[in-house]
């Protein structure tokens, strides 16, 4: 499974995620980067199993 994490960023004053380690963006709330975090983790998912991501 992912391993997920959200660090509020002083410098930038935003969220940045991480997906297992690595800093894939930066969101203006925590709860916009938890949406996006969750997507990102449904379709890495679909991608795994050969699904196409809607």
């Amino acid at each position: 499974m992912f391993q997920k994490m959200i660090m509020y960023s002083r410098d930038t004053r935003d969220f940045a995620l991480y997906l297992d380690g690595v800093l894939v963006g930066y969101a203006p709330s925590y709860l916009e980067a938890e949406a996006v975090l969750d997507q990102l983790m449904l379709e890495l998912l679909r991608a795994r199993h050969g699904q196409q991501v809607a």
